[in-house]
């Protein structure tokens, strides 16, 4: 008798791309009728920008900014839709993003409905898709931009979420656009770093893109790889959709923990994976003959560590044009947001423009007005200083809304304040940043961040209490390492003691990333543990 063999012709798939392939289409006008979601209907949901929240019955939406601006007639939009639909209040997230907390489902297609009437969407807000893709919120006018970024950065976006075969990623696929290597829009942490550069081609000075692949934060981070040292700009979103076709066609779709692109890169290897995307340019007629994969050193001049600090865009001509507005914990009510677009009228050109520290700008001020501009938006509670340095923390919603998150980022950032606004701390006010995150998904990227916290529970003598693993000295290229856990009614004390530590032993213009990697952990560890 022959024995029977099995024969598996199709591989393993998870429960959630089983899901998917049943469809991505949704009826919130059905749904919202019926009261609630299905599981598999809040799953695609996020095809949607719809996710489920902490709280039971309630929902948060996003709304994609492509390349961090949006109008000021959009803005009033999305706060009047924040008034009706999610209790007043918008979030500002680490990629340029709003969110609104606080959605019934019976409210989501008039919610859906009403952003559209002026151009704003939630479309592929989450979901396996292609992300809304971000940009350096001064594209136009840092004066050591290569490129101005933001017209790729958004050609991109609406290219890629229009192209219905990369609707189905193993993951979520993002995308950030930097105007040169000071890397401000963070492309190292990215899926797909895109930064301009101008390099010597041919006896010739020529501006476009280098691109580096497969970053991410996560339970397991990674540092993104080169893939090509220079794109021709008008390849640069071809490139971006061949990384899509890779990543689509090569993601784990059975194991969701590993089915980000960082986790393709590492596998196959950066080498393979350029291969497979030149071999995508060639089967859609894209020529690959401009791009290069070869060392090709920078042709313009140096760019500082940290371009975004306040004294380097003052430091620009008529200062750039640009009011920024701090916003603590990236959140505003609706009233303050609208007021903002009246702003960007008055002052500005009609634009607001998103951060990935969760603020707001107003640019295309004159210099005349600056002044005026500023007293305004600082009447709405909001600072216009301190951007990018120790008192421009970047906090995720944690507890109060996230339902993954295990600690208050919130509560914390209310105990560091006190700490970081200290005056004694001012001479180093631009040399270390903070990032509090709720869980390992790491929405607030903590590695990347000179002192980095991320929500744990702690071990009590009776059950656990919430804490924060701290990292100290990390950037986009070298992450932080470990300081400790602790509980976070510690935490003030541990950031005071690192700052002090960091006054004592720093170098002039130096860094706390770049002090850590000088003089590692122990000074700063053995006075935190004293």
């Amino acid at each position: 008798m022959a024995a029977m063999q099995r024969q598996l012709t199709q591989s393993r798939v998870s429960e959630e791309e089983e899901v998917k392939a049943a469809g991505l289409v949704l009826d919130f006008d059905e749904i919202a009728k019926r009261g609630g979601l299905t599981k598999e209907e809040g799953l695609i949901a996020k095809w949607y920008g719809i996710y489920g929240s902490r709280q039971p019955g309630s929902n948060m939406a996003r709304v994609v900014i492509p390349g961090g601006v949006f109008t000021a007639v959009q803005a009033r939009r999305i706060a009047e839709t924040a008034r009706n639909y999610a209790q007043g209040r918008v979030c500002v997230t680490t990629r340029q993003a709003l969110q609104f907390h606080g959605l019934k489902v019976a409210d989501l297609p008039r919610m859906l409905r009403d952003l559209a009437l002026d151009g704003a969407s939630t479309f592929h807000g989450c979901g396996d898709v292609t992300r809304t893709v971000t940009a350096c919120p001064c594209a136009e006018t840092c004066p050591h931009r290569r490129l101005d970024v933001r017209p790729f950065a958004r050609e991109t976006a609406r290219a890629l979420t229009a192209m219905r075969d990369l609707d189905n990623l193993p993951r979520k696929y993002k995308i950030t656009f930097s105007g040169c290597e000071g890397a401000c829009a963070q492309p190292w942490m990215n899926c797909a770093g895109v930064m301009a550069v101008k390099v010597n081609l041919g006896g010739a000075t020529r501006a476009g893109f280098k691109v580096v692949i497969g970053g991410g934060m996560g339970w397991k981070a990674f540092v993104a790889q080169p893939l090509f040292t220079f794109v021709p700009p008008e390849q640069i979103t071809a490139v971006c959709r061949a990384v899509g076709l890779l990543f689509r066609d090569h993601g784990d779709r059975f194991n969701r923990a590993k089915s980000r692109l960082k986790f393709v890169v590492d596998r196959l290897g950066v080498g393979p994976c350029r291969e497979l995307v030149l071999d995508y340019l060639r089967q859609e007629q894209v020529t690959p003959d401009g791009l290069r994969w070869d060392e090709l050193p920078e042709a313009d001049g140096p760019v500082p560590e940290r371009p975004l600090t306040d004294s380097q865009l003052a430091g620009w001509p008529d200062g750039g044009g640009v009011v920024r507005v701090r916003i603590p914990k990236g959140e505003l009510d609706e009233g303050q947001l609208r007021r903002l677009a009246e702003l960007s009228e008055m002052y500005g050109d009609q634009r607001l423009y998103s951060t990935n520290r969760q603020n707001l700008e107003l640019h295309g001020v004159a210099p005349d007005k600056m002044g005026e501009a500023r007293a305004e938006v600082e009447r709405l509670g909001f600072p216009t200083d301190g951007v990018s340095g120790l008192r421009d923390m970047v906090c995720c919603v944690g507890t109060v809304y996230c339902p993954k998150a295990v600690a208050s980022t919130r509560t914390l950032f209310d105990l560091l304040e006190p700490v970081v606004g200290a005056a004694k701390y001012r001479a180093i006010e631009e040399m270390a940043a903070l990032h509090l995150t709720g869980c390992p998904n790491s929405c607030s990227p903590y590695r990347v961040a000179d002192i980095g916290f991320r929500g744990l529970r702690i071990r009590a003598e009776e059950g656990s209490v919430e804490g924060f693993e701290v990292l100290i000295g990390g950037d986009q290229q070298t992450h932080g390492q470990k300081l400790g856990e602790f509980r976070t009614a510690d935490c003030p004390e541990v950031v005071a003691a690192v700052l002090d530590v960091f006054m004592d032993v720093r170098r002039d213009n130096e860094t706390l990333h770049a002090c850590v990697k000088r003089v590692g952990v122990e000074p700063f560890s053995e006075a935190v543990f004293a």
